[in-house]
């Protein structure tokens, strides 16, 4: 007599949310479960669950032992998010699962590069019932092996084939990844293989990159510093103004900027303006020190920059080469000299000087023929506008035209002369333009 069995299997899948009571505290890349499970029986897959929406830490799910050939046992497969693009180091793959009756289990990782299935590096044995359990696959060896095509990583879990129906449950699947990831960086200004002559209290350009190399960097800062107790860059650059040697002239003022977070092969520019504070002729270096917060990336410090702080120079130009009242008539008032009405007699402080007072003083004009003169007091001028009666009579004793001009400035002045009865011919005198340093006495 033949007796006919049916065996009819049962998938039931659970999906409810649990608060993990297992904490880790780590410095690599994480990347969760991506999708459901591929769960087979034996060798050959029963079906792919997509319908789960599995998404990662924090989702629990049930997964029933099958039942094949009078036995029981599970295979179940696992992928990751895509995880960055990179140069990996090694590799972690975490998983908790609890199962309602002891057996032996095992964990395994996918080499794409070999297409096999590895142990090596994963936690196998006995599982206790009913109790948490937590196993790893580290990969330290080759890991870039274990990357697919499409930057994903495959572990599977599969229990021994026994009598034993059982209940496998996972409370979480995690992806630790380390990255070879390391900081190009470079000085671009101050020109590291100069001497940056800088005025005291002038400003100076600080510009710096750096690029994420070998896979992901997280945020990158940089630190704009200085080498107050050594020989190389070592302090933050001040940010409140008037510090020494230098300070930070922007607002806000931060020494530490963020560049975000960078990708593989990603770039990032980061700019100071600073003041040079120090001491006339100290010598100072300058450098941007980039860190990440992904501990596992080394910081690194670009080259350093020499700026030596420098007194500034008195440096004016007189716009005209002479002050030229045509010919005049005696007993005469308030000629104009030919430039004025078209504002010829401009004063520059140029590019690099200090500020400075602006004054002025004048002599007799002579007629060294004639053995006569016409005193300096004929002459006026004034600093603010082309008008007379403004203007301020001429000294041989100094006058002030304007206090603290700034470098890049223009001062521009006018003149007149009162002619009085005197012999006609040619009268010729000097008048003087002085620069000083704002707050030194005139000459």
């Amino acid at each position: 007599m033949c007796i006919r069995f049916e065996v009819m299997i049962f998938l039931i899948f659970i999906v409810f949310l649990i608060n993990c009571s297992y904490v880790f505290a780590r410095t690599d890349m994480q990347y969760n479960q991506s999708g459901a499970p591929q769960i087979e029986i034996g060798e050959s897959p029963e079906g792919d669950y997509n319908d789960l929406n599995i998404l990662g830490e924090g989702l629990t799910y049930d997964i029933p032992e099958q039942f094949r050939f009078g036995a029981y046992s599970i295979d179940v497969w696992h992928n990751s998010s895509q995880i960055a693009d990179g140069n990996i180091d090694s590799i972690n793959l975490t998983i908790n699962f609890t199962t309602n009756v002891s057996d032996d289990y095992s964990l395994w990782i996918y080499d794409w590069f070999n297409s096999q299935w590895v142990s090596t590096g994963c936690n196998f044995g006995g599982v206790l019932a009913n109790t948490p359990t937590r196993w790893w696959c580290n990969i330290t060896t080759d890991a870039m092996n274990y990357n697919s095509s499409d930057r994903r990583l495959r572990f599977r879990i599969n229990s021994s084939l026994d009598s034993d129906k059982g209940l496998l449950k996972e409370d979480y699947v995690q992806y630790y990844i380390s990255y070879l990831s390391y900081l190009e960086v470079n000085l671009t200004k101050p020109d590291p293989s100069a001497v940056l002559n800088v005025i005291q209290n002038k400003t100076f350009g600080t510009n710096s990159s750096v690029i994420c190399r070998g896979g992901p960097c997280e945020e990158v800062f940089g630190t704009i510093l200085y080498n107050l107790s050594s020989e190389n860059p070592d302090t933050p650059v001040n940010i409140t103004q008037g510090d020494k040697p230098f300070y930070i002239q922007e607002s806000p003022a931060s020494a530490m900027k963020s560049c975000g977070s960078l990708a593989n092969s990603q770039f990032c520019l980061l700019n100071w303006t600073v003041n040079a504070t120090g001491n006339i002729n100290s010598e100072w270096k300058i450098g941007v020190l980039f860190n990440s917060s992904f501990s596992t990336v080394q910081e690194n410090n670009t080259d350093s920059a020499t700026i030596s702080i420098n007194d500034c120079p008195v440096d004016i130009s007189i716009q005209w080469k002479a002050i030229n009242f045509g010919l005049l008539d005696p007993n005469t008032e308030q000629n104009n000299a030919t430039g004025n009405d078209v504002n010829e007699y401009n004063i520059s402080v140029n590019d690099g000087s200090c500020n400075l007072d602006l004054y002025i003083n004048g002599t007799d004009l002579t007629n060294t023929t004639l053995g006569y003169k016409i005193d300096v007091g004929n002459v006026s001028w004034s600093n603010t506008t082309n008008d007379y009666g403004v203007s301020y009579i001429m000294s041989s004793s100094v006058s002030v035209i304007k206090l603290n001009v700034p470098q890049n400035s223009n001062v521009t002045t006018w003149y007149w002369l009162n002619v009085p009865p005197v012999y006609t011919g040619y009268y010729n005198g000097t008048i003087s333009v002085w620069g000083v340093k704002s707050g030194q006495s005139p000459p």
